[in-house]
Formats: structure tokens, sequence, C-alpha cells
């Protein structure tokens, strides 16, 4: 009988919790340490970095963060603001100590959650294929959104051919018409951090959806630039930013977290214009796939930008255990969609004060 013990990691060992997930084929970005620190220092969440021990090994892990919700009920989410997240178990273990690893990790929060009285626990697409083991722990399937991926070892001239004709063809149109007036594609520096904000709130605005703050954003670069994990482009037309991209970088992956628009020159297509760049950066430095992040089959727009790309559509599923008889709040429902065009109206200086207090207990 293999001998498992429940441990919670504190800060003194980040590096023991970033060399497992760093190692695990499954992981990804958002399970890092410094994703957690972010979310402390910039909305004071609170976290709990479950690990699983077979004797001194770690096994399995389990990052999970409560939100005191408004609007959204209260939760335990792994993770907040990101489409990934849930359990990471060792590759190498037997289906029956694997099966036992995730059941200690459920059964620990199963009591962290009725110890709260949160409304539901939410894991975003667990890269774990016991689906019977959460099945079991009355957890459900909620498969709301999907992504795109694109496979960038096919190298630049095959991703082309993976468009259709008139796909290639447009694509090339707005691609030659962006370098034609003169756009160009600059890397966010600490300097111009500033300016990828100012777009961001613009882009929240639009879609009638509160912005994180300033400081979250500031976070995330110092946490994540200097380490080789986090790279932002901007697009540029005579000194002026016009739209911008963010990817963090991971285990050979680039995962698209952030785009943002003025919309004013949305005919000139510069979002276009940064994911070629990134497709090129991307090939160029050896990753092997772009992650075009989580999208709803409902948003036709984004759905549409993201589908044309040639990437693999796939669905993520995230599973859910409820406590009461209550539905998972969904975006979509009437009331919330009220409240989105509502926030839309607000002028922006307000939005940009208030929203990242909203957003922080949405964790969405």
């Amino acid at each position: 009988m293999v001998k498992l013990s429940l441990v919670q990691l504190s800060e003194s060992s980040k590096d023991l919790w970033n060399d497992y997930v760093s190692a695990n084929p499954h992981s990804c970005v958002y399970h890092l340490w410094e994703w957690g620190d972010v979310l402390e220092r910039a909305y004071d969440l609170k976290r709990w970095c479950l690990a699983v021990k077979e004797h001194q090994r770690i096994v399995g892990v389990l990052p999970i963060f409560y939100i005191r919700g408004l609007f959204f009920g209260d939760k335990l989410v792994s993770l907040p603001f990101c489409e990934y997240g849930g359990p990471l178990l060792a590759d190498y273990l037997d289906q029956p100590v694997a099966e036992n690893v995730l059941k200690t990790l459920v059964k620990k929060i199963h009591k962290l959650g009725g110890k709260l009285k949160t409304d539901y626990i939410e894991l975003r697409h667990p890269e774990v294929t016991f689906s019977n083991v959460f099945s079991s722990c009355g957890f459900k399937v909620l498969p709301r959104y999907v992504t795109f991926r694109l496979d960038l070892t096919l190298g630049e001239s095959r991703i082309w051919e993976t468009f259709d004709g008139l796909t290639r063809r447009r694509a090339r149109a707005r691609l030659e018409k962006a370098m034609r007036i003169g756009t160009r594609v600059e890397e966010v520096n600490a300097d111009s951090l500033e300016h990828y904000y100012a777009l961001y709130l613009k882009t929240q605005k639009r879609h009638g959806s509160p912005p994180h703050s300033y400081a979250f954003f500031k976070h995330l670069y110092d946490s994540f630039k200097s380490k080789g994990l986090l790279r932002m482009f901007l697009a540029v037309y005579e000194g002026k930013p016009i739209a911008g991209i963010m990817v963090f970088c991971f285990n050979r992956r680039l995962y698209c977290w952030n785009n943002v628009l003025d919309r004013k020159y949305a005919s000139w297509h510069p979002t276009d214009f940064l994911l070629w760049h990134l497709i090129h950066w991307g090939v160029e430095n050896k990753f092997r796939v772009i992650d075009l992040g989580r999208t709803r089959p409902e948003d036709k727009g984004l759905y549409y930008f993201k589908s044309r790309w040639g990437g693999q559509k796939t669905r993520l599923e995230d599973y859910v255990f409820l406590y009461r008889n209550v539905k998972v709040p969904d975006p979509l429902q009437r009331r919330y969609v009220f409240l989105s065009r509502l926030w839309s109206l607000l002028p922006q200086h307000i939005a940009g004060k208030v929203g990242p207090h909203i957003t922080s207990k949405i964790g969405l």
C-alpha cells in the first residue's frame, strides 16, 4: 500500500513547487507559483497550494483560490482569470495510485469548500484523464468554452497553406494593408506598459466588462517578463499604439491571454498583423503551439476571428461541484447581459477605478 500525505506548501517551497510544475507534461503557465503571487498582491485573494507526497516526493499538486463573489457567488476556483487549472498528477503513477492522489486532493477541497460555505467549486479544464473520479466525487462537466491551437511545428509556409483559398487571400490583403500604411510591431517595455493598459481599458469598456487594475498588469509584467515567460507586443502607427497582444510562454507553448484594440483603427486589421507576427516569432523561437485562449461559440465575432487561423478546435471542459441546488452563474444570462450593457455606458475613468474591485470578486 502506497502511503500518501497531504501538505499545504508555503512561500519557502516555491522552487520545489515550480520544479514539479515545470517538469509535468500536463502543466500550464498558470500553475506556476508566480500566478498565485500576482493574484495575492493585486487582489489579496486567499490561496491554498496543496501537494500530495509519496514519502518525500511530490506526486500531485492543486492550486486553488477562494473568491468571495459579487454577482457570481462564492467559490473555490482553480484557477481564476484563465482557462486552465486543476490538479497536476505525476504521469508515471500507476492508475490506482493516481486515482488515490486525485481523491485525496478532491476530498481536501470538498472539506475546505464546506468550511468556507462556498456555493461551488470550479476546476478549469484540468488535464486529468480520470473523469470517472471527478464524477464519483459529485463533479459535473461544464463545456462552455473552446480554444483553437495552432501547430507551430508546421512552419510558416505550411501554416499559411492550412488556410482555405478565400481566407488566405483575405489574410494576405489585411497583412499587406497593415504594412503598406506603415504599421510596425514594438515589444512592450516598462515605459510602454501604460500605453497597453490604456488600450485595454478602452477594449474592456467596449465589451461591457470591468477591467483588471493597472497594478495587476504591472505585477504580471514584473513577475513573468524577466523570467522569459511573458511577451507583450503593440501595433504602432505613426508613433501611436493602436492594438496589442499579450502571451505567456511556457514549456514551448504560447498562451494568448489578452488582446486590445483601438476600434478607430479596426479596419486596418492590426490584430491580424500582430497575430501573424506572433506566429513568425513563435516559429523562429522553436515554440510548438499557440493557444488562442478560451472563446464562447456564442461570441460570433471573436469565434470567427480565431477559427479562421487554421488551428485545431478544442473543447474546454470545466468540472464543477455544487454545494446547493444552484446554477453556476453564466455571463450570457439576461441579468448579466443587462449589467454588461450598463457597464459599457460608464465613463472610462469611473470604470477604471471601480472595475478592478468588481473583477477581483468575479474571478472569471
